[in-house]
C-alpha cells in the first residue's frame, strides 16, 4: 500500500526551470520516467514528520542517479511519483541545492498549478508510484 506525503505549494526562485531545460536533463528524464518534462518545477514543503518519513523511505527505495554530461554538469536524484495518484510526476534532488530535506521539486509533462487548479498555500497529495503488480 502506498504512504501518501501531504505537501504545502510554495513559491520558488526559478532555479529549477533552468535546470529542467537542460536538454542532456530532459532527455535523462525521458529515458528514466517516460515523459518530457515541463520546463519548470513546482516546489513544495512536506507538511509533517510523517511525510517526511515517507519522502525519505521513498527516496531510497526509488531514487535515480542522473549524471550530467561532464564534470561540471550538476547531476542528482529523480524519484518517479504520483500526484494526486493520478499524474506522473518526479521530484528531482539536484545534488547541488540549498533547499532543506522538506522542500521537494517537482516534475510532470504539464504545468502542475494549472493542471490541478491550485496555487501557494494550497496543498498536493504525493504517493509512491503502483507497481505493474500492485495494480492488478
Amino acid at each position: 500500500m502506498a504512504h501518501e506525503i501531504v505537501a504545502t505549494i510554495v513559491s520558488g526562485i526559478g532555479a529549477g526551470r533552468q535546470f529542467v531545460a537542460l536538454p542532456w536533463f530532459r532527455e535523462a528524464v525521458r529515458r528514466a520516467v517516460g515523459f518530457d518534462p515541463y520546463p519548470g518545477t513546482l516546489n513544495v514543503r512536506v507538511v509533517d514528520d510523517a511525510g517526511l518519513a515517507c519522502w525519505r523511505r521513498l527516496r531510497g527505495a526509488r531514487g535515480m542517479r542522473i549524471d550530467g554530461p561532464d564534470v561540471a554538469s550538476c547531476g542528482g536524484t529523480l524519484v518517479p511519483v504520483m500526484i494526486e495518484d493520478v499524474l506522473p510526476a518526479a521530484v528531482i534532488v539536484p545534488d547541488v541545492t540549498r533547499h532543506a530535506d522538506d522542500l521537494l521539486e517537482v516534475i510532470a509533462e504539464v504545468h502542475l498549478k494549472s493542471r490541478l487548479g491550485r496555487g501557494d498555500g494550497d496543498t498536493i497529495a504525493i504517493v509512491e508510484p503502483r507497481t505493474r503488480r500492485e495494480a492488478r
